[in-house]
């Protein structure tokens, strides 16, 4: 059935409403967000986004629904840098990769990703009183466990690691890292990100270069 005039509008005005307000929501992750923030950004009253969502939450449940925040996105790009170099990464290699890879969602926010999302949450009491943000860091757990058993399969890293628990150790550092970086008001280094992503294995040794050992001794010196 063809759209009339008022569905179209409609639903441009919803689509501003989403496109604004996640713009608005990564860039100031860790300053309250209110209504009148989104509808400002998304030009339109504060009277039109009731038009379309009964509150913040809702909106928030809608712009997940909407945008389909990817999954397997770390594994996924070390698997494309793995065809690249024509053999196994080491896990020199994939730690490296990875940071990069959440490295550049940090620096060129916003992004859809769940990556540039997860990595800007807000505070403890902004989670608390929205669901869909907690749903949101959830996934980004289960994005980084399964980056912790891409390098299991590949025998890079202990066995008896447990993926899940050591992701929300990842999660709790790199946002960490950024917060500091909010604290400082300096930005975060693709050092720091390396070594979240990297600090928690226990290693193979043959598999890891001298720099990243000498980063583990000297972390371990400072317990």
């Amino acid at each position: 059935m063809k759209k009339n005039k008022f569905q179209i509008k409609r639903e441009a005005t919803f689509e501003s409403f989403i496109d604004a307000g996640l713009n608005l929501l990564i860039d100031r992750a860790y300053d309250p967000v209110s209504v009148e923030d989104i509808s400002r950004a998304a030009g339109y009253s504060k009277g039109a986004f009731y038009v379309h969502f009964v509150s913040k939450e809702d909106f928030l449940q809608h712009l997940l629904e909407k945008r389909q925040m990817k999954k397997e996105i770390i594994i996924g790009y070390l698997d494309q840098m793995e065809q690249v170099s024509v053999k196994p990464l080491t896990l020199d290699e994939a730690a490296k990769h990875a940071a990069e890879l959440l490295y550049s969602y940090y620096i060129n926010k916003p992004s859809w990703e769940i990556t540039s999302f997860a990595m800007n949450m807000p505070t403890y009491k902004v989670l608390q009183k929205c669901k869909a943000y907690v749903r949101l860091y959830e996934l980004w757990v289960e994005e980084n466990a399964l980056y912790i058993k891409w390098l299991k399969e590949r025998k890079l890293i202990d066995a008896c690691i447990d993926p899940e628990y050591t992701a929300k150790i990842i999660c709790a550092v790199l946002d960490g890292v950024i917060k500091q970086s909010y604290v400082f008001g300096q930005p975060a280094t693709f050092r720091s990100f390396l070594d979240a992503l990297s600090v928690f294995f226990t290693l193979d040794r043959e598999h890891v270069s001298p720099r990243i050992l000498k980063s583990f001794s000297e972390s371990e010196e400072h317990l």
